[in-house]
Parts: C-alpha cells; sequence; structure tokens
C-alpha cells in the first residue's frame, strides 16, 4: 500500500509538470499572435512544484540517493 501511494505521488508531479509545459506552450503561441504579453510565472512556479513532489516521492521510496 505504501508503494501506490510513493508512485501516486510521483504520478501528480509528472502529471502536474506536463500541465504545466502544455500551459506555457499555449501561451507562447497566443503571445506570439497577440500584442498582450502573457506572463508564464505562475505555470513556471508549477512546473518547479511538480518537479519537488516528483523527486521527494522518489527520494521516499527509496529509489533515489
Amino acid at each position: 500500500m505504501e508503494d501506490f501511494l510513493f508512485y501516486l505521488l510521483a504520478f501528480l508531479g509528472i502529471l502536474l509538470m506536463f500541465i504545466s509545459v502544455i500551459n506555457m506552450w499555449i501561451i507562447d503561441t497566443k503571445n506570439k499572435k497577440s500584442e498582450q504579453k502573457k506572463s508564464k510565472s505562475i505555470h513556471v512556479k508549477l512546473l518547479i512544484v511538480g518537479l519537488i513532489i516528483f523527486i521527494l516521492s522518489r527520494i521516499l521510496h527509496g529509489q533515489l540517493l
């Protein structure tokens, strides 16, 4: 059961990173077409949080370090 929780945490971290990257790509395509530039800072923060969640889940599971 404990392994499942660590794998679920790793999956959620990767999912958060994937969604953030997709949203940043969408913002880039919209910024090229319009005069007003939208900020990507919230998505960069979510990307970093997803990476931290993924790394912590791997460390706690014992597969890293």
